[in-house]
């Protein structure tokens, strides 16, 4: 299959990509990748380049975001898990592997729990089943500031979250370049997206999920600690708890080696 670019017939039309498998002949499994909130499907770049040796590997914008539609918001997780059902069927890839970093991974939980036949494995990086009042409290801040100063007023907040400082420090371009992804967000999706984030709550659902299950959490992640990940990962029957050292929140940028070392040997265990 070659890689293209293509939209959604059906609407909000989501912007998506398909590659792979590079190596001939019928995929080993199909990946689903989701993005966080303020990035796009670039943000799987490197991932998907590895996985689309052997596999089929499909990556979107969620809406909102990228070259997506942003329909007037608010929006909730189960619309948003609905849109990628929505993809999943519309180009028949029957029940896929889904790797979702934060927000894409609470559409993943919300994905398993609403569409289980969409699911046949799911990677949960550095997100959280639920926000304790403090947190919400805060994203209720961050929606303020959009509507009072534009996505310019929250930012650079958002980058000191996504990178630690050592990383800041040694990759000032790549800082430079998410700063511009968030910047060209559609600031009324990118609050309608805060609004369902805010709301997420499956942690009492949990254990309903009966696939196997990889989370991922940052050692240094403040946005979404170890504790959030350990949650999730007690609730789903059999999950795998990895913490990935000197990774703070978008850890596939961070730590681009130790997040596939991880992934793989998780994929070899649940193969085996």
């Amino acid at each position: 299959m070659s890689s293209t670019f293509e939209f959604t017939r059906s609407l909000p039309r989501l912007h998506y990509r398909v590659q792979g498998p590079r190596a001939g002949g019928l995929p080993q499994q199909t990946f689903v990748l989701a993005h966080a909130l303020g990035c796009d499907l670039t943000l799987w770049d490197a991932l998907a380049d590895h996985l689309a040796e052997h596999a089929c590997v499909v990556r979107y914008d969620q809406r909102g975001h990228g070259a997506s539609d942003a329909p007037a918001g608010p929006y909730a997780m189960a619309q948003l898990a609905d849109d990628a059902a929505r993809l999943i069927a519309e180009l028949a890839l029957g029940p896929v592997t889904w790797v979702g970093l934060s927000l894409g991974g609470m559409v993943g939980q919300e994905l398993a729990l609403r569409h289980p036949q969409c699911v046949q494995a799911l990677v949960l990086a550095n997100t959280t089943s639920s926000y304790p009042a403090e947190a919400r409290a805060g994203w209720a801040q961050r929606i303020a500031g959009i509507r009072a100063g534009g996505l310019e007023a929250i930012v650079d907040g958002a980058l000191q979250r996504w990178f630690h400082a050592d990383f800041h420090a040694a990759q000032p371009g790549v800082v430079a370049h998410w700063r511009e992804r968030v910047l060209g967000c559609d600031a009324a999706g990118y609050v309608a997206c805060c609004q369902a984030i805010a709301a997420v709550d499956t942690t009492a659902r949990l254990p309903r999920i009966e696939v196997p299950a990889l989370v991922m959490a940052g050692a240094l992640d403040q946005g979404t600690p170890v504790a959030m990940a350990a949650t999730i990962a007690r609730g789903i029957p059999g999950a795998r708890l990895v913490v990935l050292p000197d990774a703070s929140h978008l850890s596939v940028l961070e730590q681009p080696v130790a997040f596939k070392e991880a992934l793989q040997d998780w994929l070899q265990a649940v193969a085996a």
